[in-house]
């Protein structure tokens, strides 16, 4: 039997397979979370062959899954953020709240109605209806993040995962107070409820507060630090006092985002420590899938995934835009907002717990349907949240990609183990004045035509490894260079992208992109000094450009800095 593994090395055994499987998901155009949810439920089946308790998975879950919850929730609790006139007429607050009351009330009757026949409980049937308001924050906030989604539609599924796990919480408390008033089978009594409301919305106001005057008084320029301290120990003081703490942190944006200038800082430096803790949070979430429950429970599971989906899809779209027309999976002017909020993990799962305080049979059947339909929605719902935001175009064609920045292909692999096993510094020339373009260039006769459509204008930039890519004639005359991001400008306009050509598209001239194999290292360093791309393409001579590679800009600094360092010594 194996030994049994330290939690640091379980961490890492998580983190690898979620990197590596999340890798492989992005090369099929899948949501890297995917991969990560993936990888979860590989390491669930085989954890006993590697040495991973089950015990020890649970244990490290709980932890994560609360911190990785803190984080995405205080980011979307600054969706609450006062906005002084200009916005669109759907993103004002009376419109918003509209919809999404809208939305959840026709997820609550519809899954309510249907659950309710399907189990012949009304109390398991009203509260499942409760339980799928809520939205998970993580996942719908990661598959943001992943595409670099930017724009109203982006905006509306942030406010509305926000409300919708608000309102989630709310009827939850309440359902429950009607239930313990009307039976008074609980020895809570009627102010556990209550507390759990106000309390955990006491402690965001108070964790808020804190989270600024630690900024502004001890922060000293770290937006670290001061977050992490807030959030650990409000965490801490909602289990103490028995409190979720789903509400708190949705306070606790909404106090930071509207009464200091701390928000935007906050959130730009999550992105070291949040990533690994979603990458954990999404690998130990696969682990917890249970497909055998969902077998077990198909009937009710099936029945609350279909007015789920309804509810979300009818119910968004009768908000925002009355009953005047039906939604329409395709549209880009008013793409189907309720697709995106069908992602369901955490905050369902942890409100279902909830309910074992009061009824511990009744809770062990809304998890078993919730976990159940979890499945479902973590598999499919990062999916629809990515087809509702391409649909808004507001993904850069760049995020769509399936390639990395830098090739996946095997010689690529042999090539970058080759340079991390042998020093490459023997084969550089001694004298600057002696290393050449065509030294340090990669060389290339790949190029588009210009001539060519803007389906081989995508099919080629998704296999490049470059940002830029040059257009050349027949003659392999450099004819220009096509940016990257500025491809997003007309991708997403179908009738212009049916007429376009590659030459149509080119942002940048021969001259103001491209340098001669015979330039030295010291003119490659003044071109970038003033070029804002990072690579260039490297013709034979400037008279007659015929296009022979690629230069980058990494790979000019790092030598230039490599003789310096060399002179220095």
């Amino acid at each position: 039997m194996p030994p049994t593994l330290s939690a640091l090395f379980i961490l890492g055994i998580l983190l690898a397979s979620g990197m590596g499987v999340g890798w492989l998901a992005h090369r099929f155009k899948l949501p890297t979370l995917t991969g990560y949810l993936a990888a979860g439920v590989g390491i669930n089946y085989f954890a006993h062959y590697i040495g991973v308790e089950h015990e020890s998975l649970e244990t490290l879950r709980l932890p994560i899954n609360d911190f990785a919850m803190a984080l995405a929730l205080f980011v979307l609790g600054g969706q609450f953020k006062r906005r002084t006139g200009g916005s669109h007429s759907s993103e004002q607050p009376a419109t918003m709240i509209r919809a999404s009351l809208t939305e959840s009330l026709f997820t609550f009757t519809i899954v309510g109605l249907l659950c309710t026949v399907a189990m012949h409980n009304i109390k398991g049937g009203i509260l499942l209806g409760v339980l799928a308001i809520a939205v998970a924050p993580a996942t719908t906030l990661e598959v943001l993040h992943e595409y670099g989604a930017k724009g109203r539609a982006t905006r509306t599924l942030k406010t509305l995962t926000a409300l919708s796990n608000v309102w989630a919480i709310f009827a939850f408390e309440l359902v429950i107070l009607l239930f313990i008033a009307i039976t008074g089978a609980s020895n809570i009594g009627l102010s556990g409820p209550i507390w759990d409301a106000t309390g955990s919305v006491i402690y965001g106001l108070i964790a808020g507060h804190l989270l600024i005057l630690f900024q502004e008084r001890l922060g000293a320029g770290n937006y670290v630090v001061p977050l992490l301290v807030v959030i650990l120990l409000t965490i801490g003081f909602c289990e103490l006092t028995d409190v979720p703490h789903m509400l708190a942190f949705l306070a606790t944006g909404a106090v930071v985002a509207n009464r200091s200038s701390f928000f935007g800082h906050i959130t730009g430096a999550m992105e070291g420590y949040a990533k690994p803790a979603f990458v954990l949070f999404f690998v130990l979430s696969g682990s917890h899938l249970q497909f055998d429950v969902m077998i077990d429970n198909w009937l009710v599971v099936g029945l609350y995934v279909l007015g789920r989906v309804i509810g979300k899809i009818l119910g968004t779209h009768v908000g925002f835009n009355g009953f005047k027309s039906t939604p329409k999976l395709a549209s880009a002017k008013n793409p189907p907002i309720g697709l995106g909020l069908l992602c369901q993990a955490g905050a369902a799962i942890a409100l279902a717990g909830y309910v074992s305080r009061y009824n511990q049979e009744l809770s062990e059947t809304l998890l078993a349907i919730i976990l159940g339909s979890v499945v479902v929605f973590e598999l499919i719902g990062p999916l629809l949240v990515k087809r509702v935001v391409i649909s808004a175009g507001e993904v850069d064609v760049g995020h769509l990609l399936s390639r990395s920045q830098y090739s996946t292909s095997s010689s690529s692999w042999f090539k970058a183990i080759k340079r991390t096993l042998f020093a490459t510094q023997n084969i550089i020339p001694s004298d600057p004045n002696k290393v050449f373009v065509r030294d340090i260039m990669k060389p290339s006769t790949s190029a588009l035509r210009r001539n060519d459509s803007m389906d081989k204008i995508l099919y080629f930039a998704n296999h490049s490894p470059f940002n830029h890519f040059p257009v050349v004639d027949r003659e392999n005359m450099l004819l220009g260079i096509i940016v990257l991001k500025d491809l997003s400008e007309v991708a997403y306009d179908q009738q212009i992208a049916n007429v376009i050509t590659a030459e149509d598209v080119i942002s940048l001239s021969t001259e103001q992109a491209s340098i001669s194999a015979g330039s030295r290292l010291s003119d490659a360093l003044a071109l970038f000094q003033d070029f804002d791309g990072n690579t260039v393409a490297v013709v034979e001579d400037s008279a007659t450009p015929v296009m022979c590679g690629m230069l980058e800009r990494t790979e000019v600094i790092n030598l230039a800095r490599r003789f310096q360092t060399k002179a220095s010594h």
